[in-house]
């Protein structure tokens, strides 16, 4: 038997947020097993935590299909996860191992938690802006004049701009050509968005990653963290910090603060919700 701690990370008030799955104490288990817990718990992420000899603790993150290097709403949920069970002490910053990096998570006056994640990079701007469009199931009017771009603060993310919050919720994406697009680009997943919004946010965003066996995401930290790069180059927002809504097409509405005062930081509130055993 296996307990799992189900906790919800970038959670608006007591709804919605990003499940994960958090096990602890996983250093016995093999690859294949950790897979097969994520697979029936079927989160977009599930942390399993083990120990390090370089941080607070490691994690290895799993979707219901493969396995990943880097998530940001299961990294806070294991560090919230860490911290409520009192394996480690609650302090301004912990460290956390992955397979990616040594991740920093900051503890906020307020009781957030926010990751820390790289300064985004910028690839050149998609040129064939129709394919683009044909694969979200709109037509390319409906895009914003601004450029089509994959952003990465860790994970490489296609950056689109949509007119409207009527055309990103319109979006109907035809996931097998988005599959086949991310591999042939190498990046991790569409991430479309637009400046309005449903309350008092700077970006409305839908995440669609099914290469890595993620159709639709109702929060996407890293992916956030790239927006929140490109929204600075581009000029849509002159803030330094920004709130993006997502989830709310699938009743799960969350909110991602992304914070660029110190390089960039993503987080928000983070809840535990209960635990069960598989």
């Amino acid at each position: 038997m296996v307990l799992v701690n189900i906790v919800h990370a970038f959670s608006k008030e007591r709804e919605g947020g990003n499940p994960a799955g958090v096990v602890v104490d996983t250093d016995i288990l093999s690859s294949n097993e950790m897979l097969s817990i994520a697979s029936t718990l079927d989160f977009s992420e599930s942390a399993f935590v083990m120990k390090s000899d370089v941080a607070d603790f490691k994690c290895r993150f799993f979707t219901p299909t493969t396995e990943v290097n880097l998530c940001a709403h299961a990294t806070l949920a294991a560090v919230y996860t860490m911290i409520m069970e009192k394996r480690i002490q609650q302090k301004p910053i912990t460290l956390v191992e992955t397979n990616a990096e040594i991740l920093l998570a900051h503890l906020y006056s307020d009781g957030s938690l926010m990751m820390e994640q790289k300064n985004p990079e910028y690839w050149d701007p998609e040129v064939d802006r129709h394919r683009v469009a044909l694969l979200l199931g709109i037509k390319e009017e409906q895009l914003m004049l601004y450029p089509i771009q994959t952003v990465s603060t860790g994970v490489p993310k296609l950056i689109i701009p949509v007119k409207s919050l009527t055309g990103l919720l319109n979006i109907k994406p035809y996931l097998a050509g988005i599959t086949e697009y991310c591999f042939e680009k190498k990046i991790n997943g569409f991430y479309p968005f637009t400046p309005e919004t449903r309350e008092h946010s700077d970006a409305h965003a839908r995440q669609f990653n099914p290469l890595a066996g993620i159709n639709e995401d109702p929060a996407t930290g890293v992916a956030a963290g790239a927006l929140g790069g490109y929204m600075l180059k581009h000029k849509l927002s002159p803030k330094k910090e920004l709130v993006i809504e997502q989830g709310y097409i699938m009743q799960m509405p969350s909110r991602i603060v992304v914070d660029m005062h110190h390089g960039v930081r993503v987080g928000g509130s983070v809840r535990f919700v209960k635990k069960v055993a598989l």
